[in-house]
């Protein structure tokens, strides 16, 4: 017999809707810049070991290090960037309206491999795997959480899932603007600033697995005695 759900928020719905969009609005910002960059072909660059275009060419560049990689199986800034663009709003719209039903983690998965394909961008396509992945049970009574987690160290866990998710949702738009724009608050210097994007990057590495987490743990309390639940 399956545990009783209590409702509630689930973390791990509201995290893959709010993930979702912003990885769509990543995604669209890089068609915008590729089709700015007109009917021609791209170049390649090569990034350890894989072909890679620059999203911002030089005409519509803010500061040095603002190119943005990107991977494109499409010869055309214009197809490409038009193409990434289309299939990221439905990225967006498809994270606002359909993720947390029944197979939308599949469909997610797609679009966002699509999204990745077409000149949307690199940074956040492995993110959205993971995300897409997670969402597999948004709805389920995660047994395995709930087997080998005690309900104490869950509790835990659990408590800073919300402060997490909106800690990631800000530094990845931070990271977009200061690699688009260059722009990091006080800093001019355009090596100091490069290095602090690679730093935000890391620390969304980092936070990424502890947001999942904590979103699982809530989620997981739901289906505990009421006593034993979240308030």
């Amino acid at each position: 017999m399956s545990p009783q759900k209590r409702s509630g928020l689930s973390a791990i719905g509201l995290m893959s809707s709010t993930l979702g969009v912003i990885f769509g609005l990543a995604g669209f910002e890089h068609g915008f810049f590729e089709m700015l960059q007109g009917n021609v072909a791209p170049e390649i660059h090569w990034v350890n070991g894989n072909p890679m275009i620059y999203a911002i060419g030089d005409a519509q560049r803010f500061w040095l290090y603002g190119f943005e990689y990107a991977y494109t199986l499409i010869p055309n800034f214009l197809i490409t960037g038009i193409l990434a663009m289309l299939i990221s709003l439905l990225v967006i719209f498809w994270s606002i309206n359909f993720v947390q039903k029944k197979h939308g983690w599949l469909i997610f998965l797609l679009l966002s491999t699509l999204q990745y394909l077409v000149g949307g961008g690199s940074a956040q396509y492995g993110p959205a795997i993971i995300i897409g992945l997670s969402v597999f049970w948004v709805n389920s009574p995660l047994r395995l959480w709930r087997a080998f987690l005690p309900i104490q160290v869950r509790q835990i866990f659990a408590k800073p899932w919300l402060w997490l998710i909106i800690a990631f949702a800000l530094i990845f738009c931070q990271s977009t603007i200061t690699a688009v724009f260059g722009f990091f608050y006080g800093i001019h210097d355009p090596e100091h600033i490069n290095q602090i994007a690679w730093g935000m990057l890391y620390v969304m590495i980092a936070l990424l697995p502890v947001m999942i987490i904590s979103a699982f743990a809530h989620d997981s309390l739901k289906y505990d005695a009421p006593e034993f639940g979240m308030e």
